[in-house]
């Protein structure tokens, strides 16, 4: 179709509103793992930090955690280890997250985020950094690998 035909079909604010519409839709993977992120978080409040792990973690995923436990290797090894862990309960504590940078590949199927996170317990909170790597599995962001460190506690 000409140039000219399609300026006289389309009204001339249409085109505007038209990317106004379909600005969500244009989101990248940046936003995407932004988003993913945000969600991984939630999940973590709401029902506790290894039902986010296990909902969001890749099938051979690799939790490192802070350094005060072994590496977790892939979504089975979670399960089992996650069954004697105490961080679970978003009742008795509270795992949660912001991440302030994401950054994805070219090719717009891996990526990283990292920000803050909070620990939150009856007798602790724990603050630091974390970092995330992310892969896309289909239509979604997958946790490919995770890894946090402690921010220092003041002397007593």
């Amino acid at each position: 179709m000409k140039r000219a035909t399609m300026r006289r079909l389309m009204p001339p604010g249409a085109v505007l509103c038209a990317l106004l519409v379909a600005g969500p839709a244009l989101a990248g993977p940046k936003e995407d793992i932004a988003a993913a992120d945000k969600a991984f978080s939630a999940l973590s409040v709401a029902q506790g930090s290894n039902a986010a792990f296990l909902a969001y973690l890749a099938d051979d995923g690799r939790l490192f955690g802070t350094g005060n436990q072994p590496p977790i290797y892939g979504k089975a090894a979670a399960v089992e280890a996650f069954k004697t862990s105490s961080n679970g309960d978003p009742k008795t504590n509270v795992l949660s997250w912001v991440p302030d940078n994401v950054e994805v590949s070219a090719d717009g199927k891996l990526g990283y985020s990292d920000g803050r996170w909070t620990f939150t317990a009856p007798t602790v909170t724990l603050t630091g950094r974390y970092l995330t790597v992310w892969r896309k599995v289909g239509d979604a962001w997958k946790v490919a690998a995770d890894i946090g460190t402690t921010d220092p506690q003041p002397k007593k």
